[in-house]
């Protein structure tokens, strides 16, 4: 029999980060992963890349 579960990756997830938001705060990160048809997690590492990105301030 075939084997079940995911498929393996090259680069595995395996830390965990805990973020608490308002309410509002939950609101508007989920409206924009919906819009986007993203998941909240795609949402937040787009944002934390987008911010890698900048220059550091001085």
């Amino acid at each position: 029999m075939a084997k079940m579960g995911r498929p393996k990756t090259d680069d595995p997830r395996e830390k965990s980060l805990g973020v608490r938001v308002t309410d509002d705060e939950y609101k508007a990160i989920k409206e924009y992963a919906t819009k986007h048809d993203m998941t909240i997690t795609e949402t937040l590492l787009k944002g934390v890349k987008e911010l890698m990105k900048e220059k550091p301030e001085k």
